[in-house]
């Protein structure tokens, strides 16, 4: 026994020091209860390392317990249910990790909804201003309620879906009171408190300000307005579309750099502008055409370009400011500033979005703006912003809808130069893609913020836009160039709150970059008389004027021949230049992902010839009467050269169109046959005529049509027991 109690001794001295005897903590409290949280509050106990918070529902028997993480003297209780009542006490905790005394509980009632927190006013024009708010548990309807300072009577908007709003209508420099609530079902919480603000001077911003905003190489699909991926949070990029315009079916004339911003600031096609590839950076050659910043100079405009143009490094025509960046290089960057070539440090996006910010302090007061602001991200090489770089590492990046290669039916030159050999490689370029679409969503939001401060938001209409798409992994290609879809969409989001109401999205009519120009000439009530082939983007939203089809085109370049297509609503069709008949046509309404090519498909044979007229009336209206010379290229692997009614697949075509001294005529044919070539006048009359006795599949004939008087001809082509014709126009 003499044994038995010093043990006994040790074992109750070890079990009274596990124990905290610590006090309970005074003074516990809440404050800002609301459906979902309470905010707890109370006194110190000395030496508590942290404390320990149980609670439950009222009629609960068993407590949830929660240990700080330290010894901070507030805490949000979280997770909480609506209308409900909880019970919560609170503990010590010793540095052994055990707990103390509790206090006496308290009683929480959740309320049925909360208020929103956080209102703000920005964006504050002399006719309106951008309201936000912060739901505090998620809800999803509210209502705002304004009104002049002073005066008793709220005008209330009920249904708002979104936790922003715009108000316009107001009247300039006059204080105004605004307050926000949330509705849960059919239980309204509280109101916000009032936040006060004034709206602008109307001589401060009644200038039609315009900024377009150009990315490089970004597809449609990357925004969060137009589906994007939800780890890529682009507020304030979507914000465009969200409080202005989003123009679903939008594509360039041509999808690459140098051509498509030819084509935005011209307006005109490539064929007519001249600039059909990119430059090299020694390149000076200036666009012949009259442009936009010049048109805009003329009529008052204080005009500037910051960032990318790729024409031409030197200053063009038009511009009061010029820093201009001549390709892709991401740091420690080369700029043209008005004719003298500067190196700046840093990263080009904020060195472009800050230079931006510097030439809103710059227009003359008098004067209104024209911005070209025009990012280098995301093109390759993939230098991200440090800040920006590896943000995504963790994140499941978009997949190809249709990954698979094409096995039948498609151009032999697509997989020569335009192969994604890796597609695991995929994963890594969309990282750095949205990494550099990050520091834009970043730096352009600071961009925003300076003109709000300047009070110029809501009188600039910003356009944002990319000046071609990219193909990436689909159909296991990897450029842009082609006429796939992911390589000719792109994003176009246009906001000015006087013209375009918020919310707008126009899926009716397909917009191009040819339209900018016409755009922004209609939008400053500049009559287009410059012979701009686009329309205005103003126009179609609000109907009265309209493209249901679009003509695409591309010139030779690397393994591609020259491709023109017409994209309607319903169908596209390509013709490759190539020494045999190479063509697609693809059904957008039952085939979006352009997997299956209907071209020697018997169902669709009418159709397809019906879009061969198509593209002969488009080049003609448009000008186009070239092609480049024939590239050595076919279908791969067909799936059918005969059509169920015998009829064989053919191409006839006659270049260029108009002509005023020689046309060459051009005949391919699946089917071997003698032919017969014949020239007809509107009236019927045979001009000429030639006669091939030998079967062949293909001919060429150089024909002087000098000597016919001008006007409407047919080709004729008898080949076999089929006639096929094509129209040219003879000019003297």
């Amino acid at each position: 026994m003499k044994f038995l109690l010093p043990a006994f001794l040790l074992f109750f001295s070890l079990e009274v020091a596990a124990t905290c005897s610590l006090p309970a903590p005074n003074g516990l409290k809440t404050s800002s209860v609301a459906s979902c949280r309470a905010e707890l509050k109370w006194k110190k106990v000395n030496t508590a390392t942290k404390y320990n918070i149980e609670y439950k529902e009222t009629t609960a028997a068993n407590w949830i317990s929660i240990l700080t993480s330290n010894n901070a003297l507030s805490y949000s209780l979280t997770g909480l249910a609506s209308n409900t009542s909880y019970n919560v006490r609170i503990a010590p905790v010793c540095a052994n990790n055990e707990t103390g005394n509790f206090s006496p509980a308290i009683t929480i009632n959740t309320t049925a909804c909360s208020v929103p927190v956080n209102l703000t006013v920005s964006g504050i024009s002399p006719s309106g201003a951008m309201l936000s708010w912060v739901p505090l548990c998620g809800e999803t309807n509210f209502s705002v309620r304004y009104r002049k300072t002073g005066t008793s009577a709220w005008t209330t908007v009920a249904n708002i879906a979104s936790s922003n709003y715009a108000i316009s209508g107001l009247l300039p420099e006059t204080d105004y009171q605004v307050r926000v609530r949330a509705k849960c079902g059919n239980q309204p919480s509280d109101y916000s408190a009032i936040v006060e603000f004034t709206t602008a001077s109307a001589s401060v911003s009644s200038r039609k300000n315009v900024l377009l905003v150009i990315i490089d190489d970004a597809r449609f699909d990357s925004y969060q307005a137009n589906g994007g991926p939800a780890f890529f949070n682009d507020t304030a990029i979507s914000r465009i579309a969200n409080e202005g315009a989003n123009f679903k079916l939008s594509f360039p004339a041509q999808s690459q750099c140098a051509p498509s911003r030819a084509s935005i600031t011209s307006g005109l096609y490539p064929h007519l502008h001249g600039v059909t590839d990119n430059p090299t950076q020694a390149n000076s050659d200036t666009i012949t055409q009259i442009t936009l910043p010049q048109i805009l100079q003329d009529n008052g405009y204080y005009t500037g370009l910051i960032g990318k143009y790729h024409v031409s490094k030197h200053p063009q025509p038009g511009f009061d400011f010029w820093m201009e960046v001549h390709g892709s290089d991401y740091t420690d960057t080369k700029y043209n500033i008005n004719g003298t070539t500067i190196t700046i440090p840093g990263h080009s996006t904020d060195v472009v979005s800050d230079s931006a910010i510097g030439f809103f302090h710059k227009v003359p007061q008098d004067k209104p703006f024209y911005l070209w602001l025009a990012y280098a991200a995301p093109h390759t090489p993939q230098v991200p912003r440090p800040e920006d770089n590896g943000i995504f590492d963790n994140e499941t990046m978009p997949q190809p809808v249709s990954p698979d290669k094409y096995t039948q039916n498609y151009p032999g030159i697509l997989y020569n130069c335009h192969t994604a050999n890796n597609p695991d490689g995929l994963d890594d370029y969309y990282r750095g893609y949205f990494e550099l679409l990050n520091g834009v969503e970043e730096t352009l939001g600071n961009v925003f913020d300076e003109l709000s401060n300047l009070g110029l938001m809501d009188s600039t209409l910003i356009i944002f836009m990319s000046d071609n798409g990219y193909v990436i992994g689909e159909h296991m290609l990897f450029e842009k160039q082609m006429a796939y879809e992911e390589s000719i969409k792109v994003p176009i989001f246009m906001r000015y709150p006087g013209l375009i109401p918020a919310g707008t999205q126009v899926t009716n009519n397909l917009a191009m970059n040819i339209d900018i120009a016409p755009t922004i000439l209609d939008f400053a009530g500049i009559e287009d008389t410059f012979g701009m082939q686009g329309i205005s983007l103003l126009k179609m939203m609000n109907n009265t004027a309209e493209r249901k089809e679009m003509m695409y085109e591309f010139f030779n370049k690397d393994c591609v021949p020259d491709i023109r297509a017409v994209r309607s609503m319903d169908f596209k069709y390509v013709k490759y230049n190539c020494t045999q008949v190479t063509e697609e046509l693809f059904d957008l309404e039952n085939d979006p992902h352009e997997n299956t090519n209907l071209v020697n498909n018997p169902a669709f044979g009418t159709t397809l010839q019906l879009y061969r007229d198509k593209l002969t009336f488009w080049r003609n209206f448009y000008q186009d009467f070239s092609w480049d010379s024939l590239y050595t290229c076919s279908l791969t692997n067909p799936q059918k050269i005969v059509q169920e009614d015998g009829n064989a697949l053919s191409l006839l075509t006659v270049h260029p169109n108009p002509s005023s001294s020689d046309i060459m005529v051009h005949f391919i044919s699946s089917e071997m046959a003698p032919a017969t070539l014949r020239i007809v006048n509107a009236v019927g009359i045979v001009v000429f005529e030639k006669n091939f006795t030998d079967a062949a599949t293909e001919f060429y004939e150089q024909i002087p049509v000098s000597r016919f008087p001008s006007g409407n001809y047919f080709t004729l082509v008898q080949h076999g027991n089929q006639i096929y014709k094509e129209a040219f126009i003879h000019q003297e």
